[in-house]
């Protein structure tokens, strides 16, 4: 995707996660008139139940129904084993040489989240076909942006990086924040990042 589509996305997964319904259709619009698919829509505001919660969802995606109409979408099989396999392949890319620390300390807090984390987290969503991980991780970061989760955002920033993703791209997706008037969380991911490459 080139950075005006990139833009409009994360527009409309940040619209979506603040329950800000005005701009999730008129950026829902835009896409629509940029020819943006439908499968790319579906799969960002269907990945932002893990940091946003379902609520916003199931708004985002009845109002992406609301503009691109019926679709045929595919559900994919539930695949435990599957899941969990490709769950820990994408996990240890994204924590690299911090993944086994990661998932002891997981494990010592909650053997469950910990297994979750990997199987819905990681195997069930972020795994998915339809939207490259680059974009996904992006949009990771700026919602937790808006929830100013410190560890989370500086685990998530660490893994964009090691996926590929410039901080040049980082900084134009925290700076859409801005843009929507999400002062407080376009602060929060600033301070965070200038702390974390001056360290």
């Amino acid at each position: 995707m080139n950075n005006h589509s990139i833009n409009i996305l994360l527009s409309i997964v940040i619209s979506a996660a603040q329950n800000d319904q005005e701009h999730l259709m008129e950026y829902l619009r835009k896409a629509y008139a940029d020819g943006i698919s439908h499968e790319v829509l579906y799969e960002a505001l269907l990945q932002i139940h893990l940091f946003a919660g379902f609520p916003a969802s199931i708004e985002g995606l009845n109002a992406l129904h609301s503009i691109y109409g019926d679709q045929h979408v595919q559900l994919e099989q539930s695949d435990s084993s599957l899941f969990v396999q490709r769950g820990e392949h994408l996990c240890k890319e994204i924590y690299t040489t911090v993944y086994d620390k990661m998932m002891q300390r997981m494990q010592s807090i909650s053997p469950d989240l910990a297994h979750w984390m990997i199987l819905d987290g990681y195997g069930k969503t972020l795994s998915r076909p339809g939207l490259p991980i680059q974009d996904r991780e992006l949009i990771n970061l700026v919602i937790l942006a808006m929830g100013s989760w410190n560890q989370q955002f500086i685990s998530h920033l660490r893994g964009s990086l090691n996926i590929g993703i410039s901080m040049s791209e980082i900084h134009n997706a925290i700076d859409i924040l801005r843009k929507m008037g999400n002062i407080p969380a376009y602060d929060f991911a600033y301070k965070v990042i200038e702390e974390y490459t001056a360290s």
